[in-house]
């Protein structure tokens, strides 16, 4: 009998993607104190978005992973470079709202919005991405989600 019976890929993903939200969570507590520390929020998204930039050049160094070919580079559309902007709204938007939300309520509302938009684009395959209806099941899911977010904020 294997020692990793019961343990599948899609189970690393759920642990890799919680993992992942416990992280964005306590992003989110760290980028408030650096903005306490610094006495800007814009200052404070920069700092992080720098020592994230360190972190991904010392992985791509210390992987050997090739740069990608220029005529790939040239070839994407140009909305797929707005990803580093929305990265810096995210952050700056955290900053500014958790003290004065709480991360929690900060965080339920990123989620909802995360899932309510995801919703949208898994539905009607935005952004080229993969097609993955929404059913009923998961409209519901978002539904409670939204609802649970609304119950966090009325009880602050």
């Amino acid at each position: 009998m294997s020692a990793n019976r019961g343990w599948s890929l899609n189970t690393t993903y759920f642990v890799l993607a919680l993992v992942a939200g416990a992280a964005l969570a306590t992003q989110v507590a760290l980028n408030t104190q650096l903005r306490v520390a610094v006495g800007s929020p814009m200052q404070a998204t920069f700092i992080s978005l720098c020592v994230g930039a360190v972190a991904a050049l010392t992985y791509t160094v210390v992987a050997r992973e090739p740069l990608p070919q220029t005529a790939s580079v040239t070839a994407a559309p140009w909305w797929v470079w707005c990803g580093g902007l929305l990265g810096v709204f995210y952050l700056w938007a955290t900053v500014v709202s958790s003290p004065k939300l709480g991360v929690a309520v900060t965080f339920g509302l990123i989620i909802a919005g995360q899932v309510v938009t995801s919703l949208a684009l898994d539905h009607f395959g935005l952004l080229n991405l993969p097609v993955h209806a929404a059913s009923g099941q998961r409209v519901v899911g978002v539904g409670l989600i939204v609802a649970g977010v609304v119950v966090m904020g009325l009880a602050r």
